[in-house]
Parts: C-alpha cells; structure tokens; sequence
C-alpha cells in the first residue's frame, strides 16, 4: 500500500492539536475575523471504497477524470477509504486483500504515484481524530436529514452508527487537507453540501481554518457507460 509521503501534508495534522486549543484563534471579534482573507491553494481530494477489481463504471465515472486532473499538473489526493467500507459487515483479510488490490488497479489505470499522493485512508490515524471533532460540531437533525441515509436505513430494524455518521468522516477526510475541489458524482452531492456547511460552521466558530470545497462535476453524458452489444 501506498502511504501518504509529501511531507508538506504532515503539516496539516497539527492543525488538530490547534482546535482543542485554547489559541488566540476562538476568542477573535466578528471584525477580526472578516478582515482576514485567505487565499486557499487549489488541492483536489477524492476518494474510492475498495470494493476490488475497478469496472467500467468506476473508470468512467471517476478515475478517468482523477487521470486527466493529475496529468493537469493539479495538487491531487486519492484515498482508498477502507474505514467506510465497515459501515457494512466486512471479513478483515478479504477487506485487505481488496484494498490491495484497488491500489494496483488505480496504479494501472493511470494513477501515478510520482504525481498523486495515493493512500489508505485508515492508516492516517488524524482522519478519524478530525472526523470526531467535527461530529461534536455537527447535528443528529442534520445527518437524518440525508436522502441516502434515509434510503440505506429504511430496511433495518437497527441502523448501525457507524452509516449515521460515516457523511461527518467523509467531511473529515475533505477537510483534513484542506481540499479546495472535490470530484464527485451526482449521488454525492448532498455530503459535499454537508462538508461545506461542517466548514462554514467551524470557522464560525474558530476562525478561517478549512476553505469552503467546490465540486468538481462531471458531464453525465459522457459518464454514461454504453452498451456493449
């Protein structure tokens, strides 16, 4: 597995200990604050559950365009977020042995390690240390108000935490880095929302510490996979 190797983003993490602090940042006026404009470097985050062998889905609707942003020359982040896969019931090896097998896939799609940094998102320990500060943040009214959570826990008798907040660690795997672009498809729409309005709100409260992430759309006709018949 990849692991997270530019320096420059280890920097980032000390930004946790920064917002359990009792720093000058929370206690600044309104006035302070506005006067404060800071320009976010571009950096684009997305991610992918490892579900395995990549399909024709997977490649058209998102990995060509990781391909072609990275090409571009764009700061670029690719996780493989195994810690949302275990919403659902998981056999730890296989989990593994997919997880694996997602990275050589990525790699021989087009993903290239030299020009992304392309990781295993429960190896980088701040992603669920974030994800906790910002639930703390974050409404149980708001997360029951996502279409797909309503969708995914309509069937069961008993809905697993884990699927109701897993929008917050998705918000938290965005924000760690303070991505400013996030390429997303259509169904994904309501947690970039949701990462936005966590963001808003944080610095609200603490200052400007996360930029506000754009999304990076694509054009559904040419997502479209035809058929092969």
């Amino acid at each position: 597995m990849l692991a997270l190797n530019k320096g420059r983003y280890f920097t980032l993490f000390s930004c946790l200990k920064r917002f359990c602090s009792t720093s000058s940042v929370g206690h600044q006026s309104e006035k302070q604050l506005q006067k404060k404009k800071i320009k976010w470097e571009k950096r684009i985050f997305s991610g992918i559950q490892p579900s395995g062998v990549l399909h024709l889905g997977n490649y058209f609707g998102a990995i060509q365009k990781w391909v072609e942003l990275q090409n571009e020359g764009n700061d670029v982040l690719y996780s493989i977020v195994d810690l949302h896969s275990i919403t659902v019931p998981q056999d730890p090896e296989e989990l593994r042995s997919r997880t694996l097998l997602m990275t050589a896939s990525l790699i021989a799609c087009g993903i290239d390690p030299s020009k992304s940094v392309l990781f295993q998102q429960s190896k980088v320990h701040q992603h669920t240390e974030l994800a906790w500060v910002l639930s703390c943040n974050t409404t149980m009214a708001r997360l029951s108000h996502l279409p797909q959570f309503k969708e995914k826990s309509a069937s069961m008798k008993e809905v697993p935490l884990g699927l109701f907040i897993y929008p917050v660690l998705m918000a938290a795997d965005i924000l760690l880095y303070r991505a400013t672009h996030v390429p997303v498809g259509e169904d994904q729409m309501q947690h970039i929302q949701l990462a936005l309005d966590i963001a808003r709100t944080f610095n609200h409260h603490y200052g400007d510490t996360f930029p506000y992430p754009a999304l990076l759309m694509e054009d559904s006709a040419r997502n479209r996979v035809k058929s092969l018949r």
